[in-house]
């Protein structure tokens, strides 16, 4: 994580966790976490199969809807047979499925496999849904901001939610390549205050990385 985002809030009642276990991650289930993270760095080699498959297949994201499941994981191994140390990014993402299905026992979920060259929500928003798992491997990760430093704009004609004001850059924590988080969404019960701002990674001219989200759907 960066510097920001070592330590959890400790002048609101809202809760950022990030740590080294991913025991971490249960802690969601705490009324007043907004976002828990387990902190486990990628290495060289798995960054660097991310890259060399979203410069290999940058127009081909894959998206899925419906239980975990075998099948699930099947199609996940068929999209890096081809790729160097695809086993790893494999490993990564079966990882991911294991521990939201174990952590939240769900029946179905929403999932994506993005590869990205560009922000895909470049803009600091609320996070919708119940509950969602991210991971970026290849470089920074997501973006988000602790509730006491989110700034709205008034509201305009029409508009039911405020916009987020572009937050100062030092107010701004990001995940670190590999690292794996909770956020909640405005959609969890009586939870809609600790839905998480964030955004989009950042990217540079010529940076790849491969975003990785589950959702919780029911």
């Amino acid at each position: 994580m960066s510097v920001n985002s070592e330590v959890c809030a400790q002048t609101q009642s809202t809760k950022y966790l990030i740590d080294e276990s991913a025991s971490v991650l249960s802690e969601i289930y705490d009324p007043n976490t907004a976002l828990a993270c387990y902190c486990t760095p990628s290495t060289w080699a798995k960054s660097r199969a991310a890259v060399h498959y979203v410069k290999k297949s940058p127009d081909h994201p894959f998206q899925y809807q419906g239980e975990i499941s075998e099948e699930l994981s099947e199609q996940v191994k068929n999209l890096f047979v081809d790729t160097a140390h695809g086993d790893l990014l494999i490993e990564h993402i079966e990882l991911m499925l294991r521990m939201f299905d174990a952590l939240l026992e769900p029946k179905e979920i929403g999932l994506r496999i993005l590869p990205c060259t560009y922000a895909m929500s470049p803009a600091f928003h609320s996070q919708n849904g119940i509950v969602r798992m991210l991971s970026t491997l290849g470089g920074s990760g997501e973006r988000w901001l602790e509730h006491g430093f989110v700034e709205y704009y008034p509201l305009e004609k029409g508009q039911f939610t405020p916009a987020v004001k572009e937050p100062k850059e030092c107010n701004v924590n990001t995940l670190c390549d590999g690292d794996i988080a909770l956020v909640k969404g405005k959609n969890w019960l009586d939870q809609e205050h600790n839905a998480v701002v964030c955004s989009s990674p950042l990217f540079d001219n010529d940076t790849a990385k491969l975003c990785v989200y589950i959702d919780y759907i029911s």
